[in-house]
Formats: C-alpha cells, sequence, structure tokens
C-alpha cells in the first residue's frame, strides 16, 4: 500500500501505533450501508440517541463509531460535569425523550455525579419537565479491565446498568442493548428459566474451521454447556458429516477457509437436504432410510471474527441460519441457538 507502519512505546504509559497508506475513496454502497439495508437489528435502534462521556475526543468518537453503526445518534462530552449541564438542558426537549443510554469511559467516570445527575432526573420529573412515561436512560460504564465482581458491584449498587468492555465489539453491544433496552426477541422471563446449559446439554454439534485454536476455543465454548462437539477442518468435511442420515443438531461454520469456505459448504449441504427431502416427499424414498425424520434441514450458524460480513446478505442467501461471531459471548451465543433449541 505504499506506505509505512511504526510505534512509539513507553514503559509503564503505554504505546502509540500509526502506519500511512494509499487508499482510493470508497462508493456510497460501502459494507456498512449494504449492512444497514439488511440487517434487521439496525431498525430495532433506529432513531434512539445516546451521550457517550468521555474526557479524550479521539476515545469519545471510537465509541461514536460503533453506535452510529446501529443508527443511534451520538451527543458527546468531555466531563460527568458537562453531561449534568446537558442533561438540565436537554430536559423536556424531544432529545431527551429519545435519549436511550449514558455511555460513560472509566476515565471520566465519578460515583458521585452519577447519583447527582440521577437525583437532577428525578428532580425535574417532580416539577413537571419530564414526563411522567418518559423512561431515564440506561447507563453504562466502558472499561478495558475490571474483575466481575467489581463489575457486579456497580450493578448491585445501582451505579450502573452494565458494563462494556472494550476494545467494542458490534455483537456484544446489540446483545447488551437488546437486554436492557427490550428490543430484540429474546423473552426476558424465560431467559431467566433456560440457560444455555438447558438449551446445549447433550445436543451434538458440529465445528467447522480451518484454524486449529479456534476449533478449540469453539469447542471448549460449547462443551462448558453440555454440548457434544465434533470438529473437522475443510467445508467438504462438513459436507460429508452432514450428508442425510446423520446425528448432528447444529453446525457452526467458519465463513473463510480454503478450497471450500463456508457459503459454499453451506450451499452444498442444502442443496444435497432438498435432494433427500424431494425423495421422502415423492415418495422415492422412505423415511426409515433417513434416521426417521421426515424433513432434513440442520440449523447452520456462520462462525466470523466480523459481525458485518456475517450479515451480509449472502450469508442468508446460501443457507445459514444466523451467526455468531468469534470469541463466543454467551447472550449472543444463547440468541443465536434460542430459536432451534427453545424446547430444551
Amino acid at each position: 500500500m505504499h506506505g509505512e507502519i511504526g510505534f512509539v512505546s513507553e514503559p509503564g504509559i503505554g504505546s502509540t501505533f500509526s502506519f500511512t497508506g494509499s487508499f482510493a475513496k470508497g462508493e456510497v454502497s460501502s459494507l456498512d450501508s449494504r449492512w444497514k439495508q439488511y440487517d434487521p437489528v439496525v431498525s430495532e435502534f433506529q432513531g434512539l440517541r445516546a451521550l457517550v462521556v468521555d474526557n479524550r475526543s479521539i476515545r469519545a468518537e471510537v465509541t461514536r463509531y460503533h453506535l452510529r453503526r446501529l443508527g443511534i445518534s451520538v451527543d458527546t462530552t468531555l466531563s460527568m460535569e458537562s453531561t449534568c449541564t446537558y442533561l438540565s438542558n436537554a430536559c423536556g426537549t424531544s432529545d431527551f425523550a429519545h435519549l436511550a443510554m449514558i455511555l460513560i469511559d472509566k476515565d471520566a467516570w465519578n460515583q458521585e455525579r452519577v447519583l447527582q445527575f440521577r437525583s437532577l432526573l428525578k428532580e425535574h420529573r417532580q416539577k413537571g419537565r419530564l414526563n411522567v412515561s418518559t423512561k431515564f436512560p440506561k447507563i453504562f460504564l466502558l472499561a478495558t479491565a475490571m474483575t466481575p465482581l467489581e463489575r457486579s458491584k456497580l450493578k448491585t449498587a445501582g451505579f450502573v446498568d452494565n458494563v462494556l468492555m472494550k476494545p467494542l465489539r458490534l455483537s456484544v453491544i446489540v446483545a447488551c442493548f437488546q437486554e436492557l433496552l427490550g428490543n430484540g426477541r429474546k423473552d426476558q422471563v424465560h431467559r431467566k428459566k433456560t440457560t444455555l446449559g438447558t438449551l446445549l446439554r447433550e445436543k451434538r454439534i458440529l465445528v467447522v474451521d480451518d484454524n486449529k485454536v479456534n476449533r478449540r476455543v469453539a469447542e471448549g465454548a460449547l462443551k462448558k454447556y453440555g454440548a457434544i462437539v465434533s470438529c473437522v477442518e475443510k467445508g467438504q468435511d462438513a459436507l460429508d458429516k452432514l450428508r442425510p442420515p446423520h446425528n448432528f443438531d447444529a453446525c457452526f461454520m467458519d465463513l473463510q477457509m480454503p478450497e471450500m469456505d463456508g457459503f459454499e459448504a453451506t450451499r452444498q449441504i442444502r442443496s444435497v437436504e432438498t435432494q433427500v427431502n424431494e425423495k421422502i416427499a415423492s415418495g422415492e424414498a422412505s423415511i426409515d432410510m433417513y434416521g426417521n425424520v421426515s424433513y432434513w434441514h440442520i440449523p447452520i450458524l456462520a462462525m466470523t471474527a466480523d459481525v458485518i460480513q456475517a450479515t451480509n446478505e449472502e450469508c442468508m442467501n446460501c443457507g445459514m441460519d444466523g451467526y455468531v461471531s468469534k470469541p463466543f459471548e454467551e447472550e449472543q451465543l444463547y440468541s443465536a441457538v434460542a430459536s432451534f433449541f427453545e424446547s430444551g
């Protein structure tokens, strides 16, 4: 790319990495634009507003970027003090009515100030500046390092609604927002009764990935919830394993593999299933020849580190049923498999 790459590092402080390169101007129909057109998740958050509190403007821009990809409008403040001013000025306006969340970086965090602007909002409601039906914005803390105990204490004390760990990942943001903002397809009451352990226990899952480390990580994550996991490293191996009749309940398919990628492997698996289903439907073959299953369709979930790639139209067009991001996150994994295994 005719550029250079370098870094400056200071012990005990951190490192700054930089690079230069030659880029052409992108077309209007960029990947993000197409993703917004096809992924229904975006429509859940369209019209919402967020306030990002961060004393470093560059870092705030990174957070803004992730939120805007979800169709969320974003304002920023540099301190908790200016946040209180922002909330006072916004109360009673349409902007505040759509303010769904406040995301505060740990470096700008101040517990007393959080209590202050929670009290401020209650005061404005009592004085009639806020409609009684207006929901207070959810508060998220952004942190690069925090123990589970610290997170639990903050949530239990009511200082925050949740903690988002950085670097931010879109799949985690989506799952977190869906749960706390009341969006998404999950039934929260049912979610408390049904866990991944009951959903995946004794389920036979095929993991397809050409990277040995990725296979071991995926296998370990699924076995943690009681699944019986088999692994293969090629798309052709997956095709051979999933020819009816087989005893797999689901398949987690990597997208980028040599020889036969996840898209092509899925297309061929669906083609084989269609042929078998047509034979059974026409009477050409009996169901006892195919494990007493009258209709074959194994759930296939794309595995990818790039959520945007996985939600591309091509993913659904090739016959996949959904996607999970790598590494697996519990809430997102639950969302992906619940529709197939909810009977537990």
